[in-house]
């Protein structure tokens, strides 16, 4: 079996370093990390399949859906069944402003909470039940469509990196240890206040 660890964004460099797109952000640290192969353009997606070392003969696939943030479950659900992912091996990495900017939190399954990449997620594997890791990036003053394609001040740019590190760390939990393993380390941690 494979497992697919997707994370959320958008396309272009005028979306690099947007609240929307630290589940881009998360991906790229995690194959900076792990020196990858070169990405391919599958269902698309810009994607790098490697193997599993915790399971001979199994993949590890990391994907960053190519659709624009709205339209993720296109690539999502075209992922899962090329690859015959099955949902408890999908970890989706997003952006969540119902989370103070910093905070992480892991979940197994649940609602989209309003994020539209999540909702056409949900919508195109007609299941909510997969893994995934919310990143707060706070609360909008003003219309929630600028406060996500706003970037990261100064000011909030540690506490992003901060959340990010551990965001790549518990991917590697889930990938060695599976979804209640990382929920327990990650939820329950506190956050970084600075």
């Amino acid at each position: 079996m494979s497992k697919l660890i997707v994370g959320l964004g958008n396309p272009g460099s005028q979306y690099e370093n947007t609240r929307h797109n630290v589940g881009f952000c998360v991906i790229d640290q995690l194959l900076y990390q792990r020196s990858p192969n070169r990405f391919k353009s599958v269902c698309q997606s810009i994607v790098i399949e490697q193997p599993n070392p915790e399971k001979t003969g199994h993949k590890l696939i990391f994907a960053k859906p190519m659709t624009y943030m709205n339209h993720s479950g296109v690539a999502v659900s075209m992922l899962v069944e090329k690859y015959g992912v099955d949902l408890e091996d999908l970890c989706v990495l997003y952006d969540d402003l119902n989370l103070d900017l910093g905070v992480l939190r892991c979940r197994r399954s649940g609602t989209h909470g309003g994020q539209k990449g999540m909702q056409s997620i949900i919508k195109h594997l007609n299941s909510d039940a997969f893994s995934r890791i919310r990143i707060g990036i706070g609360k909008p003053n003003g219309k929630f469509t600028d406060h996500v394609l706003t970037k990261f001040s100064d000011q909030e740019t540690d506490k992003i990196k901060t959340v990010i590190s551990r965001a790549t760390e518990a991917v590697e939990v889930f990938i060695e240890d599976g979804i209640d393993v990382t929920m327990n380390q990650f939820n329950g941690k506190a956050n970084p206040t600075g």
